[in-house]
C-alpha cells in the first residue's frame, strides 16, 4: 500500500481539528506518520502545512473570501483545501506551487461529497498565487487593527483584551514581532557537547540558541539531562525562584505541567525540595519523567490533584504558580491553542487564576514570596489578578525590582509585574510578578 504523501496528512489532520476539538494536531501528526509510516520529507511537509493554517487561519479565510461570489457554507473538506492551499502558496517555500495545487485538486477529486467544488478550487487557488502577495502587503501595512492582527495570526475575538493592554503603536509592534519565526532556545549542562549543532550563546547564563526549532529527542545529550529545550522566557521566569528563594528549604512548583521549570529549578538550587502538584494525570507522569532525565527526582515530591484542594506536606516559604493561562505570548510557536479560546472560556481562566494565586498566599508562609507567572500578554490574565490579589490580602506586597537584565525585551506592567515581550526568535511573551507575604 502506497504511503500518506505530506499534503494528505496535513489535510486529513486540519479537517480533523475543524470536526473535532480532541488532541491537538502536533500530537495527531505523530501517531498518524506512525501508522502510515510515513517519509521524513512528507512529514516535514505535513508539519509545515499544518503550522501555516494554524499560525493565520483567519488571514487564509479572509483572503479566499476575496474570491468567492458566494458567501455559501462550504463542505469542511473544500474550506480546509482552500485555506491550506493560500497559506502554502504565501508562505511555503522551496515547494512548488503547480504541485501544492494539484495535490490539493486531487484530494478533492476522490471525495464524492467534494468533488462538485473541484473546478471551483482549482480558480480560486490559481487566482491567489497571481495577486496573493499584494493581498498579503495589505494586509501587513493596513492601518485597520482587524487586519494587522489578522496578519499576526492573532484572532479577532481578542482584540478588545489586546487593546486594553496595549496602546495603538504598541501593538503594531507587538504584532510585527509576532510574524518572525520561532527558534529552539536550550538549556544545558556545563559539560554539554554540541557536536554538529550550529549553536550561538545566549545572554542567558546556561543557554544557548539554534538556528531553527528541533525535536529535543534528536538533541545530542538529551537522553543523559545535558540540555533542555526550554524559550529563553520560560529559562528566564524560572531562575527568579534561585534570585529570591535563598536556595534553601522547599518550593511548590502550584501548577508544574510537564515539569520542565521545576527540572530547572532543581538544577539550579542544589539545596532546596520541591513539591510538585498538577492536575492531568498524563503531564504529571511527563513531569517525573522529565525529572528523572534530569536526575533530579529524589529532591521532588510529585502530587497529582487539584491545587485548589491538595494539601502539602511541608511549611511552604517559596509558591511557583505557572498558572493556566489563554498562552497568547505562545501564539506564534504553538498557534493551534488560539483557536480553542473564546471569551467564555477566556473569562474561566482568569477566575482560575484569581483563585490559585489566592490559594498560594494562603500558603505561603510569614516572610515567604509567591511568583506568579503566564505566558500572556493581556492584562486581564496578568495585573488585574495581581491587583484583586494584593486588595483581598493586605499582608502581601508587589516586589518590583525582578529582572536586571536590561533590554528592549522588557515591559513594566501597568502597575505590576513586568512582561517579556517576544522580541527575538527564541523569546516568547511572558509576564512575572513577584508578591512577598510580610
Amino acid at each position: 500500500m502506497a504511503k500518506m504523501r505530506g499534503i494528505e496528512a496535513a489535510l486529513k489532520i486540519l479537517i480533523e481539528s475543524q470536526n473535532s476539538k480532541g488532541m491537538f494536531a502536533s500530537e495527531a501528526l505523530r501517531k498518524l506518520a506512525d501508522r502510515e509510516k510515513m517519509s521524513a520529507p512528507d512529514i516535514s511537509l505535513a508539519s509545515s502545512l499544518i503550522y501555516i493554517v494554524m499560525r493565520k487561519r483567519e488571514l487564509w479565510e479572509n483572503i479566499v473570501g476575496r474570491f468567492l461570489r458566494s458567501r455559501e457554507k462550504l463542505p469542511v473538506p473544500v474550506y480546509v483545501v482552500m485555506i491550506t492551499g493560500a497559506g502554502g502558496l504565501l508562505e511555503l517555500r522551496r515547494f512548488s506551487e503547480g504541485v501544492l495545487i494539484n495535490g490539493l485538486v486531487e484530494y478533492l477529486k476522490r471525495d464524492k461529497a467534494s468533488f462538485r467544488y473541484v473546478g471551483l478550487v482549482n480558480a480560486v487557488l490559481r487566482k491567489i498565487l497571481e495577486s496573493g502577495e499584494e493581498l498579503l502587503s495589505a494586509y501587513k501595512t493596513s492601518t485597520s487593527l482587524d487586519e494587522r492582527a489578522a496578519f499576526a495570526g492573532v484572532p479577532v475575538w481578542s482584540l478588545p483584551a489586546w487593546s486594553k493592554t496595549w496602546s495603538r503603536s504598541e501593538l503594531y509592534q507587538l504584532f510585527e514581532l509576532m510574524n518572525q519565526p520561532t527558534y529552539s532556545a536550550l538549556r544545558v549542562a556545563e559539560n554539554f557537547n554540541p557536536g554538529e549543532l550550529h549553536v550561538t550563546k545566549s545572554e542567558l547564563s546556561g543557554a544557548l540558541r539554534l538556528s531553527e526549532s528541533v525535536l529535543p529527542v534528536s538533541l545530542p545529550g538529551f537522553d543523559e539531562g545535558l540540555c533542555t529545550v526550554q524559550s529563553e522566557s520560560s529559562i528566564l521566569a524560572a531562575s527568579l525562584v534561585k534570585k529570591f528563594c535563598g536556595n534553601k528549604g522547599v518550593v511548590l512548583d502550584m501548577c508544574s505541567g510537564r515539569g520542565v521549570k521545576a527540572g530547572q529549578v532543581l538544577q539550579e538550587n542544589d539545596n532546596i525540595k520541591l513539591e510538585c502538584w498538577e492536575l492531568s494525570e498524563k503531564r504529571s507522569k511527563s513531569a517525573e519523567h522529565e525529572l528523572e532525565r534530569l536526575h533530579v527526582r529524589e529532591r521532588a515530591v510529585l502530587k497529582h490533584g487539584n491545587a485548589l484542594e491538595l494539601e502539602s506536606d511541608n511549611k511552604i516559604s517559596f509558591v511557583m504558580l505557572d498558572a493556566p493561562c489563554s498562552g497568547s505570548g505562545t501564539w506564534t510557536r504553538k498557534p493551534e491553542s488560539k483557536w480553542r479560546l473564546d471569551w467564555k472560556k477566556f473569562d474561566s481562566l482568569v477566575e482560575m487564576q484569581k483563585k490559585l494565586l489566592d490559594r498560594a498566599l494562603n500558603l505561603c508562609e510569614s516572610g515567604g514570596y509567591v511568583l506568579y507567572i503566564t505566558c500572556s500578554l493581556l492584562r486581564g490574565e496578568n495585573e488585574n489578578v495581581i491587583g484583586e490579589a494584593l486588595t483581598s490580602h493586605p499582608e502581601c506586597t508587589e516586589i518590583s525590582s525582578l529582572i536586571d537584565w536590561k533590554g528592549n525585551e522588557f515591559k513594566k506592567g501597568k502597575p505590576y509585574g513586568i512582561y517579556i515581550w517576544p522580541s527575538n526568535p527564541w523569546l516568547d511573551g511572558f509576564y512575572c510578578a513577584l508578591i512577598m507575604k510580610k
